[in-house]
């Protein structure tokens, strides 16, 4: 069944799917640190997009020890657990939560020393432009020197996905960024999507205004850490940091 993404999100057996996962993964935890190895500051305000319900704020919280947190998602369910999760957790008091679209969310200029785009939240926002302005809009929250953290989908994984983006490659010249588009979900759901490639991820992060842009693949990352990754089965996601 097709639908928006917005109404995807809004579904109570999504938002169960969202609840499985409570903390930090190993690449989370990566990004975190390294957020903190470049920081010119201490890490005390912090934006979260796509919070969803909350599944990453408390780890953050834990890591960076903040003086307060916003976090922001388009639906409006998911905000609702995320703030009964906050309350459990015992940190609904340093974090100010909202519904709102990535896209609008541009405001106060230079308030935070670290954003976060996990859950490959922008897997969700297939127009260009859209997520050409959200990373804008985390540049611009950003204090000079802040960073920037995230995970996105992969156009590299399963042999049938990275043959599907190779083929699409080939249209390139015609269809520009839109290789990347691709109807995605879950539990009988289909919502369009886009699958980044680390040269487009690293052209838009450019533009943007970020520098000291490193993207890894997971297959890449736990080759790092000496750890076999099986591609074939796995999503292969590409993490990043920049910073402004």
């Amino acid at each position: 069944m097709k639908i928006d993404n917005k109404s995807f999100w809004e579904k109570s057996d999504i938002i169960a799917t969202q609840e499985v996962l409570q903390k930090a993964s190993d690449f989370e935890l990566y990004l975190m640190e390294e957020a903190k190895v470049r920081a010119s500051h201490p890490i005390q305000k912090i934006k979260i997009f796509g919070c969803g319900t909350g599944r990453e704020i408390e780890p953050v919280a834990e890591f960076f020890k903040p003086e307060s947190i916003v976090a922001t998602d388009i639906s409006e369910n998911m905000i609702l657990k995320c703030r009964e999760n906050l309350q459990k957790w015992g940190i609904d008091s340093i974090t100010e939560t909202m519904v709102m679209d990535a896209v609008q969310f541009n405001q106060p200029a230079q308030s935070f020393h670290l954003v976060t785009l996990f859950n490959s939240m922008m897997t969700y926002v297939p127009e260009h432009s859209a997520r050409l302005q959200i990373f804008k809009n985390a540049n611009q929250l950003l204090v000079s020197g802040g960073q920037l953290i995230g995970t996105v989908h992969n156009q590299v994984g399963t042999p049938k996905k990275t043959v599907y983006f190779q083929l699409r490659s080939l249209l390139r010249p015609f269809i520009g960024v839109k290789v990347g588009n691709r109807m995605t979900g879950f539990n009988g759901f289909q919502v369009p999507g886009y699958y980044y490639n680390a040269s487009d991820l690293h052209n838009d992060l450019s533009i943007a205004g970020f520098s000291q842009i490193k993207i890894m693949s997971l297959e890449a990352f736990y080759q790092t850490k000496g750890i076999a990754y099986n591609r074939k089965t796995g999503y292969n996601n590409l993490i990043f940091i920049a910073t402004k």
